[in-house]
């Protein structure tokens, strides 16, 4: 039986054979890993999650080298697991899933789920779930893409998470170490001495620095909050910033248009601001998770962090995460979270209402001082 995604059948047996491989031969294990994770039914973590290179009492590996052969026993899983979600990843987030070729799993010798990878630009995808539903074993095929890799797929589960490879991390490393050598994303002033960013942005890593064509400057961390990915930076010995202007009420409606603005892929796509169109596709996120608002217009690795603006010029949300599949499925943390983080960390936000929209040129324009892009890495 072929599973599409989104389809599903009943499982046989309580203990499952399960193959996966890759078009690109010896990828996995090398390029890429699997993870499974042990969930209840809100997707809440249960349990320690099951590395190719770490196995759990209910699951065992049989074959990690150029594929991922193991045994996945349901009657042994942690007290409340309802969902074991099968996440295939790029160590360290370190490139996307479309050098894999492609991918097929095999569940036993008559279930089979294969997918082309060309069109994923992601450092990770969940490509199945087994979960029960009235004392019934099923799985399910998906396709669910996250932009930065399984670490941060993690991070929004409330996980801690290593995705590095076991093998290439530092031997000599501090416990508070990371085997990431730098990252970059976006940020943008919230008041003359603070930027606002995504927490998985600088995670791990020491050294920060603001960029934009009105110079570069030092900057440290203020306040983190890693359940909604924001991080607050003060900046170093630089001139009084031009915050941006939140938008004053509800938020952004269902089919608004909205714009980012960021630096997606810094050092390949150029060194200035790039811009994304699109509108208001949903106002929750995953599972009904009121804090975010999702939006079609495209991102990369480096917009995290990007806001997203309304047609009036002001900030309706702060870029977080994507799920790059047909629906383009982006999402954002809505301004009222933001607003209510930078109040509990002392920063008087602005605030104002459009009285006219903008152009896209008009808008680019009146905001781009606002923005910087964030180098973060470790100390030399």
């Amino acid at each position: 039986m072929i599973l599409m995604p989104g389809a599903n059948v009943a499982l046989e047996s309580v203990r499952c054979e399960m193959v996966l491989t890759c078009s690109r031969a010896g990828a996995l294990g090398d390029y890429a890993g699997l993870a499974l994770l042990a969930v209840d039914d809100q997707r809440q973590p249960v349990g320690e999650p099951a590395l190719m290179h770490a196995p759990q009492p209910w699951l065992a590996w049989h074959d990690t080298v150029g594929v991922a052969r193991f045994t996945l026993a349901l009657e042994q899983l942690p007290a409340h697991c309802e969902r074991v979600l099968l996440v295939l990843y790029v160590f360290g987030a370190l490139g996307p899933l479309r050098e894999l070729g492609s991918f097929q799993l095999k569940v036993g010798a008559q279930i089979e789920h294969s997918l082309a990878l060309a069109e994923y630009g992601d450092g990770a995808m969940v490509i199945a779930e087994v979960y029960r539903r009235n004392d019934q074993w099923k799985i399910r095929a998906l396709a669910e893409a996250s932009a930065y890799g399984l670490g941060a797929l993690a991070r929004r589960m409330g996980l801690p998470l290593d995705d590095r490879h076991p093998q290439r991390t530092q031997p000599e490393a501090s416990d508070d170490s990371t085997a990431r050598q730098g990252a970059t994303g976006t940020g943008f002033a919230v008041s003359a001495q603070h930027i606002l960013t995504c927490a998985h942005v600088i995670e791990g890593l020491e050294q920060l620095s603001i960029t934009s064509f009105d110079g570069r400057y030092k900057a440290e961390s203020v306040v983190v909050d890693r359940k909604n990915d924001l991080a607050l930076l003060r900046v170093i010995g630089a001139p009084p910033l031009s915050p941006l202007t939140f938008r004053e009420g509800m938020g952004c409606e269902l089919g608004e248009s909205v714009v980012t603005l960021g630096f997606p892929l810094a050092g390949l796509a150029g060194g200035g601001v790039q811009v994304s169109q699109g509108v208001v596709s949903g106002l929750f996120g995953l599972r009904d998770d009121a804090s975010l608002m999702q939006f079609t217009a495209p991102i990369q690795p480096g917009s995290s962090g990007s806001p997203v603006f309304d047609p009036q010029g002001l900030v309706g949300g702060l870029v977080t995460s994507s799920m790059a599949d047909a629906q383009n499925m982006n999402f954002a943390v809505k301004s009222a979270l933001v607003l209510a983080f930078l109040e509990a960390a002392g920063v008087p936000a602005q605030r104002g209402r459009g009285e006219r929209s903008l152009s896209t040129p008009q808008l680019v324009r009146a905001s781009q001082a606002g923005l910087w892009r964030i180098d973060a890495s470790h100390l030399q």
